[in-house]
């Protein structure tokens, strides 16, 4: 099911895409599984479950990512921030974090749980800080798109296998907070490489 929501959502993004650009979105599915099933966790545990750095999962996201590297597909890199920390997102973050180093890269906002959750901004802080010392300092940037709010709806209530529709209109009224935008925490090379996109500095 989630291997069908994902092909849809897939779809759906490439009808926004610039023609020439439509062939550029390529999905590849490592087939992990989610943290209940992987870690044998309950769902109440899902936040604040540390990372397993023994999860084989870590070694076959860079795996998979090094592939992308050395086959010159991958030009920058978008990963989660972890806000509310979801260990499923911590271990996406923690297998990728190195390359943000070394590549433009952006975190996103983790919803619905930073929408939600206290502890989101105390992550952010936190994300902020282990990067700033691994010199690769973060800054926030705001992406604006047309119909924000009802794209984002359509596109995240294909997800029916976790998101209902409480949490899809929560999810899709959060750009709100951004005059219909997105916001990104992009390093210097992100910034340095799309410094001529629509996004604007805050």
């Amino acid at each position: 099911m989630r291997l069908r929501e994902d092909e849809l959502f897939g779809r759906r993004i490439k009808e926004s895409l610039p023609k020439g650009l439509k062939n550029n979105l390529h999905m590849v599915d490592l087939n992990l599984k989610d943290a209940p099933i992987r870690l044998r966790i309950p769902l109440e545990q899902l936040s604040g479950t540390p990372v397993n750095p023994t999860d084989p999962s870590i070694d076959k996201i860079r795996k998979a990512l090094a592939k992308q590297s050395e086959l010159g597909t991958m030009e920058a890199l978008v990963l989660p921030a972890a806000l509310g920390s979801h260990v499923d997102h911590l271990t996406i973050r923690e297998a990728a974090l190195a390359l943000t180093t070394s590549i433009p890269a952006a975190l996103y906002e983790d919803l619905p749980y930073a929408a939600t959750l206290p502890s989101a901004a105390t992550d952010l802080d936190s994300l902020r800080d282990t990067l700033s010392a691994l010199n690769a300092p973060l800054s926030p940037l705001v992406y604006q798109m047309e119909s924000a709010v009802e794209r984002k709806r359509k596109l995240i209530l294909g997800y029916a296998s976790q998101i209902d529709d409480e949490a899809g209109n929560l999810i899709a009224t959060f750009a709100e907070n951004y005059n219909g935008g997105e916001r990104l925490w992009a390093n210097q090379q992100w910034l340095d490489t799309f410094a001529s996109t629509d996004a604007k500095p805050i």
